[in-house]
Order: C-alpha cells, then structure tokens, then sequence
C-alpha cells in the first residue's frame, strides 16, 4: 500500500519544489550529458534537511547519477566507473545577510550525503571534506564564481539494510520526479536500490569538484561532482562536467 501512494506523495513534493524554484528565479540543467549518466535530473527541497543541520538556508538540489546497467544505476555496482558518483548542483537563498567561506558551502554536501546514506540505513552516516583548493574562477550565463578540488571520506550507500520498504518507497517517488522533470527516461525506483550488500556501507575515499556561484548577494549555487577513487582520466572528465554539461539559466 505503501508503495502504491509513492506517485501521489511525490507529485506533491514536486509541486513544491517547482514553486520554490519559481521563488528563487533559477534553475539548474543539465546539457547533452555523457551516456554513462543517466541524461535527466531528480529535483529535491534541501530546506528541512539543511536547517536540522543548522544552516540557515532555503533551496533545493539538482542531481543525477550513472546510467541504468542491466536493471541497476551504476552508482549501485562496485567496480563499475560511477559507483557512489555524483552530479548536480544546489540552488539556495540565505535567510539573513551571511558572509560564507568556501568550507562553509561544503557543509550543504555534507548534510545531503549523510540525509542519502540515512535513507539506505547506513547506522552512523559518514561525509568528512579533507583537503579544498581553489582551481579557477569561472562565469556561467553571466554569472562569476570560483572552482574548487576537494577530496574526501565517505561510505557506501550499499548496505544490510538498502533494500528496506521506507527506502524503495523512496527511490519509487525519486523515479516519478526523474520521469515527470524528463518524460522519456522511464525509470522505476528498483533500479536505485542495490542487489548485493557487498561490503555493507564501506568506507570510501572520494573526491571532485564544487564550483561556488555568486547570483545575487543573497542567492548562491554550488555545482558538484565526484567520484570515488578516480584517476587522472577521470579528474579531467569531472571538470569539463561542471564547466560544460551544467547550466544555471535565470527563470
């Protein structure tokens, strides 16, 4: 029964999030992506999650993951290049005059990847960023912002307890977003939820890139990318994602 009110919950939760996009006067797309992801985006409100985190924002987040593979986003499979990658990027608004360093944007990952890792019963979530730097500075549709390389430690969303009902329930509500946001992708909620526990929620090294865009004073985004593991290859491929397959665009 559960499973059957998903589509009317997420229908709701994506009414909302359009209207909140319409508030904040932009939003995030994703141009012509690599095969390897799948081509379209999931929309969520970070609002609640990022203020039990005690940051004092509102917006929403943007994202995408590896493409499915024989009935599975890659994200899912170890061994396969996307596994535990990530895209996109967050849209928010301050809810005071605030002034930021660039460690303080990460906290909004950091929050989203433990508030993930909590959906797939990981027990004591994990996102610890290490090492930052800056890389470039950068202009998208008029707006200045600056690239930072980081790296990181977190785990698995691969787990014992992954395949629960509260966590396909879920996925089955991200499907329908994904679908509604990009009609032709046809996905289903199973395909984000791991058949084999593997090394249930193992620690990983990640690393990748956030790009700090300033919209307006009160108004930033922070696009993102990362992988586990990756090498020289795959570093450069990470930028050119941020920097060429990533479009703010003023609504």
């Amino acid at each position: 029964m559960l499973r059957l009110l998903a589509p009317l919950v997420a229908s709701q939760v994506l009414r909302r999030g359009l209207k909140h996009q319409n508030e904040l006067g932009y939003k995030l797309e994703f141009k012509n992506l690599p095969l390897e992801w799948i081509n379209g985006y999931a929309l969520a409100d970070m609002t609640t999650t990022w203020r039990n985190y005690g940051l004092p924002i509102s917006g929403l987040n943007y994202f995408t993951l590896g493409s499915v593979k024989q009935g599975i986003s890659t994200r899912f499979t170890p061994g396969e290049r996307l596994y535990q990658a990530w895209l996109g990027g967050y849209i928010f608004r301050f809810d005071k005059p605030t002034s930021w360093k660039p460690k303080d944007y990460m906290k909004l990952a950091e929050a989203d990847q433990k508030k993930w890792l909590w959906y797939y019963g990981a027990p004591a979530p994990r996102m610890d960023f290490g090492e930052s730097h800056k890389v470039a500075n950068l202009a998208m549709s008029g707006i200045n912002g600056k690239l930072f390389a980081w790296t990181g430690i977190t785990q698995s969303d691969v787990g014992v307890h992954s395949r629960s009902l509260h966590n396909r329930v879920v996925m089955d509500g991200m499907a329908y977003i994904m679908n509604r946001l990009t009609p032709n992708l046809r996905l289903q909620g199973k395909q984000f939820i791991p058949r084999h526990e593997y090394q249930s929620y193992e620690e990983l090294a990640i690393s990748g890139y956030v790009a700090i865009m300033d919209i307006r004073p009160d108004t930033k985004a922070v696009l993102y990318v990362c992988m586990s593991e990756p090498d020289e290859h795959d570093d450069k491929i990470m930028k050119q994602l941020i920097t060429r397959h990533l479009e703010l665009r003023k609504l």
